[in-house]
């Protein structure tokens, strides 16, 4: 029998034996192979001879001399060097001491020493190696090279362990060496640093590529940034590196297009990042086994545990086991935090970049189509035949624009719409980017559950683990069905926010109007509706999130219930090992599981965003319309504003069969009442438009990499064929007056200096406090509009193009300036031999100069020829009849002796007064648009405060602390009655969240916490017995009261949630509406759209669900330690220890994260604003043939939003990861603990290990959601910021009800200031206006016009002095009610989306008959109502009795009320606008009314229809008008001569005549003193 165990003995010896020398030859042919590289690499040296280069250069960027000089890896080097060497020394030295040794094999010992021998061999190909680049890589095989000799090392220990501790210490300890040398080893080989810094325009890029390996895959590169912020308490843009070439926007742009796909767009996109997703999907399946790892090595544990006798000794192989658990978990833990860096590094910043890039690229080259909303129900059932309009949202280039009848889908609509297309980037563009960093959950799910199913089936048995599916079964319908309406919910929000921010931006672009019309209760009413359903949006999805919730929590509690009470009935026992080991795996397969329908529904939101980008991009593009040519000519074409779909003919705005040849080098005139098509052919020559038949010739300008221009000079600075193009509407960028001039070319002093004389830009800009560096603000909101028009003609006239497109830039201008411009800019000595087409009102003042002239009208050309020829045919009189007279624009230069512009003083109506203040220094100039502030350190107690008062205050919050400690008392209460059962009993539960995903998506976390619980065993199996029902059925009850609370408890919170964000965004909305109009032009459109748009989202959707989840976390932490104390207090001691580390990263974490992320909020808005700006001048930008220019600019703006999130993501993973290790040693020590202790016996054990686990994802997830509590609450604290900005004054007596009744209006010493801190703009003026009078106001720049104004609607409030109203001091009245009694009809009009009857009367308080009574006066309906050329809309059209020449009339707008309204009335001419203006106006009837320059865009004749309608329908109030021609105002009661804020004159014209002053001198000098004579003598009527 002896002989037999013996022989028995040594043959698993001898299998033993034959089972390491295969493991050791297989880990030698591993070595062999991971050698392959350095012996490449030697023998590509030794054929070529290795030059040093000298400057380091790669796609990321160019070394500089300093770099190269600090670049050293001659450490690591030597260090390779030497452990290899010592390796093999030692190696051989204990092969020739163990030569001998029965247990040991010759050959294993052989094979190792054979192993140090190739790695000492890839040692020296790294260490003489000049590329440091393939030194790093060849490092990278060493360390691969020594893990696996490690490997080898350790088998050959464990081996020989028990041997070697009975007798042979030295040898025992020279095999330490050697597997302490291989670490060394490993450690080396990955310390090679890989570059030198690199820069990218001087400025450094990220070193993840420049690093080392180690750094790089430890996460340790950003150490000295995370240093820096501590010290700082803040990290500045400048301090942040460049994204690399994978990352920037312009490359992943280019590699886009290099590779051309022809795909469908989700497909090109996995395509061009294929490599990632591979890599991405490769890690997920290996995290799938390794999550399992730990458990498996626990069971291992426990097993041995359970057959351990008290009191014994612990052998070897426990404590390999405790090594092995060690390594589980590192590597389980390092696997996820890579993936999760690469998902966001690789996959999400790249793909959202690259996308951006794209759509923003697609925007510069896309047809300019949109349209207004469709008109209301009401008006497609009013039995009216008119169809409706559509038109442009952006930069209006037209008076006409095009039809498109046919109802618009959203998608349609998202298309057209502006705000839609930025949102493709910001909403869009995101989604897509997001899903794929966690689309690998998919597969990650399905490999999980097989290799847990494999696991379960083998621990438990089939019959058991169906029992329990069987129940999760039952729940997922419900589940399904919950998932199905939480999307739906999801889709129902996203549509309300896509309104609301349509809403919220039309509110902000015309504040101006608001303000004036003291409208801000009504659209504080409108965007609060908008509010609400958003709100109820926002709580449907999240009473569907709680359902969510309920099934996940409920369906694991039920599985795992089942699972092992059939397993205890059917096998009559439970032993911790089954018990503790299923529970942890059925923890780890709920997370898995529980993401499945969050995640379906984020794919659907995918799936939509993806096609709606994909539907983007394929959308028609400008295509080159027009042929090749020297002359800009139109051959029997027809024309039409561009238009997505193939809209009928008959349904357009079309110009037909037009004839005309411009010639080259001289001064053409395109004229024509309001409402022709004169912009639609200035957009012909510029490509904008659809050419639905003959030819079209345009000079082809070269491309802008031709050009050259930064060699321009004076020789060569006309480029003849290239374009410069002036819009109706200006177009201005956020930038200083002279950089909008300059527009991107050399600064040519001379030429820079001529353009502003010709441009009569010279006085204003020496009244301007910073001059030519005055900044602007977006759209040129602090200039007037004449000096808008000036800028951008200023910028067409320096530019280098030999053919000027300008669209009425005498509009805005006195006739002086006009006449000035005229002469010297338009026929001076910059505009020789260029070709100047110009459309205008003003024939005769450019008939001296002009060479062509086209008339058009009834939707074709009237008249068209050389001038000579016109003449000749007596068409040039008719031409003029329709325009303005020269005796009248001689007339109008009267204005020369006072006013140099019609703009009055530089900020029109309450913009920057700095424009305003004449200083002799230039200093540094003063920035208009403020840089958006950032708060610093801490978010600060206050914004936490007002949060937590607005969501319910004290009471509010300690139910809700009373409820998360009530779960967690649950929690450690169904622990504790585990404990009692298993004292009696058998029983178990591992870690709620021992191995779960660090990377865990939506709710998947929360439940993991919620079920977080310690199960304490007190002895090992024994048998089951009746009480099983008992003890099971009170777990079970314990657990259900735990889930239901643990989901009324967010539900809870969402209340709170729900209840802040209403009281939050009532706050900014009020505050937003009522602040001063100073802050509002400084602030861009784009910044406070963010507080309204993205802080909001974070507000509602996520800052509830982070604090629910933080407070769970912490919460079950404390649970974690108290229970912990139970077992051991040696426990305490480690757990303290390791919370100090953890605290300590967190601190390091959160300065470096909480900079980052307020930056990461200030680089959004530049990247919406340029988009904005772009998609608003995309015609201008276009015309200049400037694309280019701006997608460069886009692409910076995106790399500075990549950096801020690609550094959000790093800190976090570099936090991440260090947790995960310290958590890890915990268990390590745990798990020591447990063996030292002879007494615990395996229950215990499995307890104290479930503890251990917990603690690592515990602290983990606690630091993280307090990180991301104090960054949403940055979301929070923007806000917040806001609704405290100071308002007007609010308060005021309520004037009565009738006032004013006469409009009297007394002025008294009136000081006015733009700021405290500037001087004043009005110095004591007084006058006084009677009742019913009509005064008109002259003056020249900066004299106080405008000011005047906007004292009178106290815009700015007086210094001194007072005005009084009938009596009444307005000063002292109520704001609202002073501002809703006067009306004012501002230069630039501004209408809101919806219909003409909602921009006539807003408050429905008038009939339609007096509406259309109103557009009447206004002569935009005439009798016969559609006949009207002035009123012709821009794009609507009807098809009348055909005629031999037209077959197509265009239609009336006006004849129908509920006609549709785009935003900004941008489906309108520009004329047009003006009149509807008018029109609101008279509708009001007020008693005193302002009028600034309104009628500056009409022609002539409607011009002087307009100026009878003002004389007969305001007969009844006090008329003030800021004078536009001195004809206009002549025959009024009284003229007002404002100089340098002071009155020169006012009186009667005929007084002021008699008196010889400043006015008769006006007049003396104009070309018609007789004409004026007579006006003022009241001998001609007007």
């Amino acid at each position: 029998m002896q002989n037999f165990a013996a022989q028995t003995g040594t043959r698993s010896n001898m299998l033993r034996y034959d089972f390491l020398l295969v493991l050791f030859g297989t880990g030698v042919a591993i070595i062999g192979l991971f050698s392959l590289p350095a012996v490449s690499a030697v023998g590509a040296r030794l054929r070529r001879r290795d030059v040093k280069q000298e400057i380091y250069a790669d796609a990321d960027g160019v070394a500089t001399p300093e770099s190269m000089k600090a670049f050293s890896a001659t450490l690591p080097k030597s260090l390779i060097l030497i452990f290899a060497a010592a390796g093999l020394g030692l190696s051989i030295a204990i092969t020739l001491l163990t030569l001998h040794d029965p247990e040991v094999r010759v050959e294993n010992l052989l094979l190792i020493a054979a192993s140090w021998g190739v790695l000492l061999f890839q040692a020296v190909s790294i260490a003489s190696s000049r590329d440091s680049v393939e030194a790093y890589n060849l490092g990278i095989y060493t360390f691969f090279s020594s893990i696996t000799l490690g490997g080898i090392v350790l088998s050959q220990i464990h081996q020989i362990a028990d041997d070697l501790l009975e007798g042979k210490p030295l040898i025992a300890a020279l095999w330490v060496i050697e597997l302490t040398l291989t670490a060394c080893l490993a450690v080396s080989g990955l310390s090679l640093p890989r570059r030198p810094d690199v820069f990218v325009n001087g400025e450094l890029v990220d070193r993840m590529y420049t690093a080392s390996a180690f750094s790089r895959f430890n996460f340790s590169w950003p150490n000295e940034l995370l240093s820096l912020a501590s010290k700082k308490k803040d990290l500045d843009i400048a301090d942040l590196n460049r994204p690399d070439h994978f990352t920037r926007a312009a490359e992943v742009s280019a590699d886009w297009k290099r590779r051309n796909y022809q795909h469908r767009l989700w497909l090109s996109v996995i395509l061009a990042h294929k490599w990632a997703f591979i890599i991405q999907w490769t890690l997920t399946l290996c995290t799938s086994v390794l999550n399992f790892a730990p458990q498996w090595v626990i069971l291992q544990l426990l097993r041995i545990l359970e057959t351990r006798e008290p009191g014994t000794k612990n052998g070897t192989d426990v404590w390999i086991w405790v090594i092995w658990l060690f390594v589980a978990i590192i590597a389980q833990a390092w696997v996820e935090s890579f993936i999760f860096w690469l998902s966001w590094a690789q996959l999400t910043i790249p793909v959202r970049a690259q996308l951006s890039a794209l759509i923003f690229e697609k925007a510069m080259r896309r047809k300019d189509v949109k349209g207004a909303d469709k008109t209301q129900k009401k008006a497609q059932t009013d039995g009216s035949s008119e169809p409706t309009v559509a038109g442009p949202a952006g930069e209006s280039t037209a008076a006409d624009k095009p039809e498109v009848p046919e109802e618009e889908d959203d998608e349609e609509k998202i298309k057209k719409s502006k705000q839609g297309t930025v949102n493709l980037i910001g909403v869009d563009g995101k989604r897509v980017a997001d899903f794929c960093a966690y689309q690998n959950m998919f597969p990650g799910s399905l490999f999980k559950l097989i290799v847990s199913l494999s696991f379960l089936i083998s621990l438990l048995g089939w019959k058991a683990l169906f029992a329990g599916f069987s129940a999760m079964l039952a729940i997922m319908p419900i589940n399904i069905h919950f998932s199905k309406l939480y999307s739906a919910a999801q889709d129902r929000l996203m549509k309300v926010r896509d309104e609301k921010l349509e809403v919220v931006t039309e509110a902000l672009q015309g504040i101006r109007q608001i303000k004036f019309s003291a409208l801000e209760p009504e659209w504080e009413k409108k965007i609060g509706k908008v509010r609400e359903r958003e709100l109820d949006a926002v709580w449907d999805v999240y009473r569907r999130d709680t359902m969510l919730i309920a099934c996940w929590v409920t369906s694991p509690i039920l599985l795992s219930a089942i699972s092992l009470a059939v397993y205890a009935w059917l096998n009559g026992s439970l032993t911790p090992s089954v018990a503790f080991v299923s529970l942890g795996v059925f923890k780890a397969l709920e997370v898995t599981l529980s993401v499945i329908p969050e995640l379906t529904t984020d794919f659907l939101d995918c799936w939509v965003s993806i096609n709606r980008i994909e539907k983007y991009l394929k959308s028609p593009e400008v295509t080159v319309v027009s042929k090749d040519s020297d002359e800009v000519a139109f051959d029997h074409a027809s024309i039409a504003w561009p238009a997505d779909d193939d809209v009928a003919e008959e349904d357009r705005f079309v110009l037909r069969n037009i004839n005309v040849t411009f010639p080259e080098g001289e001064l053409s005139v395109i004229s024509g009442k309001t409402g022709t098509g004169k912009s639609l052919m200035l957009a012909a020559i510029l490509g904008e438009v659809d050419l639905l038949g003959g030819s079209l010739y345009v000079p082809k300008p070269p491309p802008l990499s031709e050009r050259h221009d930064s060699k321009a000079n004076k020789d060569n600075w006309i480029i003849p064929k290239a374009i410069a193009y002036v819009a109706q509407i200006p177009w201005i960028e956020n930038a200083s007056i002279r950089d909008n001039i300059i527009f991107g070319l050399p600064f040519d002093e001379e030429r820079y200096r001529k353009t502003i004389e010709v441009c009569a830009l010279t006085k204003d800009l020496e009244m301007l406090t910073d001059g030519e560096n005055t900044e602007i603000g977006a759209n040129g909101i602090n200039l007037s509009g004449g000096q808008k028009w000036r800028v951008t003609l200023a910028r067409a006239i320096y530019s280098r193009a030999g053919i000027l497109v300008l669209d009425d830039i005498f509009s805005a201008v006195d006739a002086h300036v006009g006449r000035h411009i005229f002469e010297n800019c338009l026929n001076g000595e910059l505009a020789a031999g260029r070709t100047r087409i110009l459309v205008t009102h003003h024939v005769a003042l450019c008939e001296p100069k002009t060479k062509y002239l086209v008339e058009l009208g009834d939707g074709g050309v009237l008249h068209a020829g050389l001038l000579s020829e016109l003449r000749e045919d007596g068409a040039l009189q008719r031409i003029k009849s329709h325009e303005q007279s020269q005796q009248e624009i001689e007339a109008d230069e009267a204005n020369t002796a006072v006013n140099s512009d019609t703009d009055g003083d530089g900020p029109q109506e309450g913009a920057d007064g700095g424009a305003l203040k004449k200083v002799a220094s230039k200093s540094k100039a003063r920035k208009f648009v403020e840089d958006e502030s950032r708060a610093q350190g801490a978010v600060r107690k206050h914004i936490y405060l007002t949060y937590l008062k607005d969501s319910g205050g004290w009471v509010y919050w300690g139910f809700a602390v009373f409820l998360f400690v009530l779960v967690s008392g649950f929690s450690l209460g169904r622990s504790w009655w585990l404990r009692i059962w298993t004292g009696t009993y058998a029983g178990g539960s591992p870690s709620a969240q021992i191995f779960n995903s660090t990377r865990q998506h939506g709710f998947a976390y929360s439940i993991g916490i919620q079920q977080t619980s310690i199960h304490t065993w007190t002895a090992p199996s024994i048998y089951i017995s009746d009480s099983l029902t008992y003890y099971l059925g009170i777990y079970v009850l314990l657990a259900v009261i735990s889930s239901v609370i643990g989901t009324l408890k967010y539900l809870y919170v969402y209340l709170g949630s729900i209840r802040a964000s209403r009281a939050l965004f009532a706050k900014l909305n009020f505050t937003i509406l009522r602040t001063p109009i100073r802050w509002l032009d400084t602030v861009p459109v784009g910044r406070i759209l963010n507080r309204y748009t993205a802080d909001f989202h974070i507000v509602d959707s996520q800052l509830a669900n982070t604090l629910a989840f933080g407070a769970g976390s912490f919460l079950a932490l404390i649970a974690v330690v108290v229970a912990g104390f139970i077992v051991s207090p040696y426990t305490i001691i480690l757990a303290s220890v390791l919370l100090g580390i953890s605290l300590y990263y967190a601190i390091a974490y959160l300065d470096g994260a909480r900079p980052v992320k307020r930056l990461e909020s200030t680089a959004k808005s530049p990247v919406f604003e340029q988009f904005g700006s772009a998609l608003a001048g995309v015609a201008t930008i276009r015309g200049f043939n400037k694309a280019d220019v701006y997608i460069e600019r886009m692409y910076q703006k995106l790399d500075n939003y990549s950096m801020m999130i690609w550094h959000l993501w790093l800190f976090n993973r570099w936090m991440g990861w260090r947790m995960s290790v310290v958590g890890s040693f915990f268990a390590i020590f745990v798990s020591i603990l447990i063996l030292l202790l002879p007494d615990i016996d395996s229950a215990l054990a499995g307890f104290a290990l479930a503890f251990a686990l917990e603690f690592s994802s515990d602290v983990m997830w606690t630091v993280r959601l307090y990180a991301n509590i104090e960054l949403n609450m940055n979301a929070a604290e923007r806000i917040i910021e806001y609704t405290e900005l100071p308002t007007e004054p609010l308060d005021g007596t309520k004037p009565p009800a009738a006032w004013p009744t006469e409009g009297r209006i007394e002025v008294e010493d009136l000081v006015v200031a733009y700021a405290a801190d500037l001087p004043p703009v009005l110095k004591g003026l007084t006058f006084s206006v009677n009742r019913n009078e009509r005064v008109g106001v002259v003056g020249r720049t900066g004299a106080g016009k405008s000011s005047l104004t906007l004292a009178l609607f106290r815009f700015l409030e007086a210094r001194s002095g007072s005005i009084h109203i009938d009596g009444l001091d307005i000063s002292k009245i109520n704001l609202h009610d002073l501002r809703s009694r006067l009306a004012i009809i501002p230069q630039d009009p501004v209408l809101f989306s919806g219909t003409i009857r909602s921009n006539l009367d807003p408050f429905e308080h008038h009939t339609d008959a007096e509406l259309r009574d109103c557009l009447e006066r206004v002569h935009l309906l005439t009798d016969s109502a559609g006949a009207s050329g002035v009123a012709t809309p821009r794009g609507t059209s009807e098809t009348t009795s055909p005629t031999p020449t037209l077959t197509v009339k265009n239609t009336n707008i006006f004849n129908n009320l509920d006609s549709a309204i785009s935003e900004g009335g941008l489906n309108l001419s520009q004329g047009q606008r003006q009149l509807l203006c008018l029109a609101r106006a008279i509708v009001s009837r007020p008693r005193v009314m302002v009028l600034d320059e309104a009628t500056s865009a009409v022609d002539m004749h409607t011009d002087s229809l307009i100026q009878r309608s003002i004389r007969e329908e305001f007969t009844d109030s006090t008329l003030i008008v800021i004078a536009h021609r001195l004809s206009t105002i002549a025959d009024f009661d009284r003229i007002l001569v404002l100089s340098d804020g002071q009155v020169a004159e006012f009186g009667a014209p005929r007084e002021l005549w008699e008196r010889g002053g400043i006015f008769r001198g006006m007049c003396e000098e104009s070309g018609e003193k007789k004409k004026l004579q007579r006006i003022v003598f009241g001998e001609e009527a007007e």
